[in-house]
């Protein structure tokens, strides 16, 4: 794989692990920088605005972003690559789209990734949805240098969206780093299932396996191109 400077923008920690953690641990071992950009944290959908306050739930929530900070050590990126945030999980619908759109700006103009990697666009989660359009937003084809934006899938999340199924259009193969990618998912304590859920190591590997087989490989994580130039 070629060391782009990659930028990964994920709507909440360990979507990035679901969607590309073979692809993040194939980039580092290549020797590419890789930064990890959260646009919320992602804990409170399960509780009531009323609670968000209670020093259980904040708890929970700085227990997220260093869970967040050990599984993407697992694939190499450094802590100080890994930038967390404070956004209430499942209310981005809430934030200005343009407030969102200008962090990512800010880190690809600190950055200066060559490829980008984000959400698919008709995910079933409100906030992965606000996170690829703010994307696109942010990555306008202008003097940035950006020659791929690609998005990626997140089991229990995009797969729902049985109307519209994701449609990987380039792949990344990831036998040699798989196990790593399920390693690093069981570093977020209490979001991995037992199979069939999704987030299983079993259906993990499950789907690296079929995309796998759409690419000629063992084991791949698909992205839909959402533009490139001169690839």
């Amino acid at each position: 794989m070629q060391p782009h400077r990659t930028l990964i923008v994920a709507a909440h920690p360990d979507d990035e692990v679901l969607g590309c953690g073979g692809t993040i641990a194939m980039l580092r071992e290549a020797g590419a920088p890789v930064r990890v950009l959260f646009l919320a944290e992602g804990v409170t959908a399960r509780y009531d605005p009323s609670q968000f306050g209670d020093p259980k739930v904040i708890a929970q929530i700085a227990q997220r972003n260093i869970n967040a900070i050990k599984a993407l050590a697992l694939l190499g990126v450094a802590k100080a690559d890994v930038v967390t945030a404070q956004r209430p999980c499942c209310r981005l619908d809430e934030v200005p789209l343009i407030e969102l759109s200008k962090e990512i700006e800010r880190h690809i103009r600190d950055f200066k990734p060559q490829r980008l990697f984000c959400h698919a666009p008709d995910d079933v989660n409100v906030d992965h949805r606000l996170c690829h359009q703010a994307t696109l937003a942010a990555t306008r084809p202008l003097e940035r240098g950006i020659q791929a934006v690609l998005a990626f899938e997140v089991l229990s999340s995009t797969e729902w969206n049985t109307l519209k199924p994701f449609r990987p259009t380039a792949f990344v193969d990831i036998t040699a780093t798989l196990d790593r990618k399920v390693a690093a998912m069981a570093a977020y304590e209490g979001e991995m299932r037992a199979a069939p859920h999704p987030r299983s190591g079993e259906v993990i590997r499950a789907l690296a396996t079929y995309r796998g087989a759409q690419a000629g490989v063992a084991a791949a994580e698909g992205f839909a191109l959402m533009r490139g130039l001169d690839l």
